[in-house]
């Protein structure tokens, strides 16, 4: 299951080299049909400082939807999915309104090692007043004002198979967001971003998939796909607020998987 900015992409094209089988279509919900034969399930995760910076870092080189979205004046019809998606595109549609800040968000994407750039990006994210711009969904559901894009994906994509997103609906407190990740993810194995070749080969080795040595230390030293042009850590782009404000939005993410703030790490 594609979590977008967690190095998806590459961890596709490990698994097809290694396990073989067939794309079907990047950052969706399970649908509920797969669910059968014991089926085991991989999502991949990103340290929340680190993906907030690679997403704005990712659009400063005119790149990914995210980017399309909120930069495209009025609304953006282009490039979204019609033939996969044309019910829900046409019902998203009809509730969108304009974005009337395109220009403020393409000041924002205005160079990738521009720590400050960042930083306005950042707080426009988090804004609610932009939130319809970002689309998504993100905008309709409550646990926005407590819960940031990132976790938002990762409940859609996470916990929620193909036509159970309303049930995010209910969630009003954090208490009730991790209550629900607690029930419904439905992920066996987490590949984090930061180990992503180790915890992927530990996932395949745990379902009995023979890999043999030299493929195993090939995908070790395989190139990232996907990669922006920033030349920064996570560091560099955060001040006090802006960490403690990535911390208090994804805190469910910083606390399942033990995610340390820049500022905290050694």
């Amino acid at each position: 299951m594609e979590l977008q900015k967690t190095g998806c992409t590459h961890i596709r094209n490990l698994l097809m080299e290694v396990v073989g089988g067939k794309f079907v279509e990047r950052h969706i919900q399970a649908d509920p049909r797969l669910f059968v034969d014991d089926r085991v399930f991989l999502g991949s995760v990103r340290d929340p400082w680190d993906w907030h910076v690679s997403l704005w870092a990712y659009g400063c080189d005119n790149r990914g939807d995210f980017f399309s979205n909120v930069t495209t004046t009025g609304i953006r019809l282009r490039n979204r999915g019609w033939k996969a998606h044309p019910v829900s595109l046409f019902i998203e549609l009809l509730e969108s309104r304009p974005n009337w800040h395109a220009e403020q968000w393409k000041r924002t994407f205005r160079d990738a090692n521009d720590a400050g750039a960042f930083r306005e990006w950042l707080h426009m994210l988090h804004d609610e007043a932009y939130w319809r711009d970002v689309g998504e969904g993100y905008w309709r559901y409550g646990l926005n004002r407590f819960a940031g894009l990132l976790t938002y994906r990762y409940m859609k994509i996470f916990t929620c198979r193909k036509g159970e997103l309303d049930n995010l609906r209910s969630i009003s407190t954090p208490e009730q967001l991790a209550a629900h990740e607690r029930e419904h993810c439905f992920i066996d194995h987490f590949i984090r971003n930061e180990r992503l070749e180790s915890d992927l080969l530990d996932a395949l080795h745990s379902m009995k998939v023979e890999i043999p040595d030299g493929v195993a230390a090939g995908m070790r030293s395989r190139p990232r796909t996907n990669t922006s042009s920033k030349r920064h850590g996570p560091g560099y782009y955060y001040d006090a607020d802006t960490e403690k404000l990535v911390g208090d939005r994804d805190r469910l993410l910083v606390d399942k998987f033990g995610y340390l703030a820049p500022s905290a790490r050694h």
